[in-house]
């Protein structure tokens, strides 16, 4: 018998996924990709079953893709990604493992945790927000989580990406807002932690252009990682009804088409490179002129990961964030709903947690709620354990009628893991809140969050980081 019982959701029919991906290969096969980079392209068309599409356009730049070589790249892609931290032991499985979670992403602005006011992000803001990330168990990684305003674009990249790494230890997650310092960050990251390649805690997030657009930044972003040996993650973003058809059906077949894609050309590169794929599905409001994440969104993300689960494929989704003004009900039931969905199905990552204001804000006191969300679902999607020893049969016949079980052997020695314990809220009864000035829970979020960015201390190893990452930087000139 399975000792534990476990929710778990299923979406899609294994002929529904066929359907999916044969829609998938006929969209690549008649219609093609776009591609923007002439050394992509010249990798592309040197393998069989990837030609110049008929009539294409612009000196041939459009390509289509025969299924076999997609057939191809599916088998050449390793179907578990394990990820290290920055001191080389070991974090997480992708593929094999539950879904993890990480803050961030490329936010514009920091949402200050004291006063909701909100403020160009800045350099010291990464540095806070990092920390903050790397002290919340829940989190498993630390995306890029702003673009850092108050230095130079020539530079700016730069010094966020060694706050990232001088203020945590754990696996990163970059985005690299000008392309032209991507292989440079790269550089300072290799600086500072020798032999990336060889256990990696450094993921690049690189995006393709939907519709069916490989990007010239996108495609020397991928084939500058995948020389360097690294893992990466391959993900798009769609808006239904403007860059993707307005029907799910419609959405997920073309997302997937260009993730099929992406695939190709990473393994012609470099076959077996690692290769974790993903969409953001969000919808476009032509009222308000902005993109937002649906219910059917959630149902998209569920869909592409139960596919990318079929291919043997690691998954990257959405993370449930954008909605809502702060740490409040709107973004906290886009939360939980993303959360739950993610764990209980085939979902490998969520990257991109902490965002408010459309995701153009970062905010602290939404991170720290997150991570009480993040445990209690986690604790909601692994069920319990169900056999002799849990069930004690033996105690319940000692006791018998109307006896107690609050000093038994298994009560005694299993109550502090019984439950889930939470930091944010506390259990008192209508006395007790009555007593204490009837506390509100946002109060309580408030106090909390600030006490965290307060009590925050430099890693051991951080000085020292930042100073030899800040020396590398001003070689540059």
């Amino acid at each position: 018998m399975d000792r534990t019982a476990k929710p778990e959701l299923r979406l899609l029919s294994e002929e529904q996924i066929r359907f999916i991906h044969d829609r998938s290969l006929a969209i690549l096969n008649r219609v093609g990709l776009r591609v923007d980079s002439s050394r992509a392209l010249r990798i592309l068309l040197a393998a069989e079953g990837v030609r110049v599409a008929p009539g294409s356009p612009d000196g041939g730049t459009r390509v289509v893709f025969d299924g076999s070589v997609v057939e191809w790249a599916l088998k050449a892609a390793p179907s578990v990604v394990p990820v290290h931290d920055r001191l080389g032991e070991p974090a997480f499985r992708l593929g094999e493992d539950r879904t993890r979670f990480g803050v961030g992403v490329t936010n514009l602005y920091y949402q200050d945790p004291a006063t909701d006011e909100l403020v160009r992000f800045s350099r010291g803001h990464m540095a806070v927000s990092t920390r903050l990330a790397h002290d919340l168990p829940s989190f498993d990684m630390v995306s890029t989580m702003g673009v850092v305003q108050d230095y130079p674009p020539e530079k700016a990249d730069l010094y966020a990406s060694l706050e990232l790494m001088a203020n945590t230890t754990k696996p990163l997650i970059l985005l690299i807002s000008s392309d032209g310092l991507f292989e440079t960050t790269l550089d300072l990251f290799e600086s500072l932690r020798p032999g990336l390649s060889e256990k990696p805690f450094l993921i690049p997030y690189l995006n393709p252009v939907t519709p069916l657009v490989i990007n010239g930044g996108t495609a020397e972003k991928l084939m500058v990682t995948v020389e360097r040996g690294l893992p990466v993650i391959y993900s798009n973003f769609g808006m239904a009804g403007m860059s993707t058809p307005i029907t799910a059906a419609g959405t997920l077949t073309l997302l997937n088409a260009e993730l099929l894609a992406g695939l190709v050309l990473a393994q012609l590169i470099r076959p077996g490179t690692p290769v974790i794929l993903g969409s953001l599905p969000a919808f476009f409001d032509m009222k308000s002129l902005q993109d937002f994440f649906d219910p059917h969104s959630m149902l998209l993300n569920l869909a592409c990961a139960e596919i990318m689960a079929h291919y043997r494929i690691p998954h990257a989704g959405i993370s449930g964030c954008g909605i809502g003004w702060n740490a409040d009900l709107a973004a906290g039931g886009q939360l939980w709903t993303n959360h739950l969905l993610s764990l209980m199905g085939k979902s490998g990552m969520a990257p991109f947690v902490g965002g408010t204001l459309g995701a153009k804000a970062f905010s602290p006191l939404l991170t720290v709620y997150s991570n009480d969300v993040i445990g209690q679902a986690v604790r909601l999607a692994a069920g319990f354990p169900v056999s002799d020893e849990d069930l004690d049969l033996d105690t319940v016949a000692d006791q018998g009628p109307g006896g107690s079980f609050l000093t038994s052997s298994l009560t005694l020695g299993s109550f502090r893991e019984a439950y889930y314990d939470s930091e944010l809220m506390p259990r008192i009864g209508l006395e007790a809140w009555e007593k204490k000035g009837r506390p509100r829970f946002e109060d309580l979020l408030r106090d909390h969050t600030l006490d965290l960015v307060r009590s925050q201390r430099p890693l051991d190893d951080h000085d020292e980081l930042m100073a030899r990452g800040e020396a590398f930087i001003e070689k540059l000139g």
